[in-house]
């Protein structure tokens, strides 16, 4: 409906329930004054506050102190993996990491957009699929349904607008595959 002046919106409302509200207001609080205060090697801590929220994380995972980590029940990661300072987990859908995975200082991994045909803008999710062995750079974008493939490499500041292959260095804006992650090889004359 136009109001006249070519604008066609409508109020947009909230897609949460008065109890999921109140979940997101205790988190936001814990993550405030117990989380985000703690010790930089404090990762236990910071683990047992994650999965007290719902988080599902393997042995030896970190998340920084300075990481925002939107909805916790929305994330999944595998073991040794870490997500670094002033990365922004915005996960109102699932964001599922595997092994040994990086992500690297100031990224952004976004499960939400709006749908922008709707009157009242809605809120629209999709999941976010990091496969085992991904270094993410720093400040990179990673959009709402993209996977990224196993032991992929995503360059700094690069923007994943669609699925990144496995085993290939990718990046850019928008990233794109460039070359093979070449394994190095390991010399064997140990002593």
């Amino acid at each position: 409906m136009d109001n006249g002046n070519g604008v066609w919106l409508r109020e947009s409302q909230s897609p949460y329930s008065l109890k999921e509200k109140m979940r997101m207001a205790l988190w936001w609080a814990v993550e405030a004054v117990l989380f985000k205060p703690s010790l930089h090697k404090m990762h236990g801590w910071r683990r047992f506050l994650l999965k007290a929220f719902g988080a599902k994380l393997g042995k030896g995972s970190t998340v920084h102190a300075k990481a925002r980590v939107w909805f916790p029940w929305n994330l999944e990661m595998g073991e040794n993996s870490g997500i670094g300072f002033d990365v922004l987990v915005y996960n109102l859908d699932k964001v599922i990491i595997g092994d040994f995975v990086t992500v690297a200082h100031k990224t952004e991994i976004n499960t939400a957009s709006h749908d922008l045909a709707d009157e009242n803008f809605r809120i629209v999710t999709k999941p976010v699929r990091i496969a085992s062995g991904v270094f993410i750079g720093s400040g990179a974008y990673i959009n709402m349904g993209v996977t990224i493939g196993q032991m992929a490499v995503i360059g700094a500041r690069s923007v994943v607008a669609k699925d990144m292959p496995a085993g290939m260095v990718c990046v850019g804006h928008p990233c794109r595959p460039v070359k093979p992650r070449a394994q190095r090889e390991q010399d064997s004359g140990h002593a």
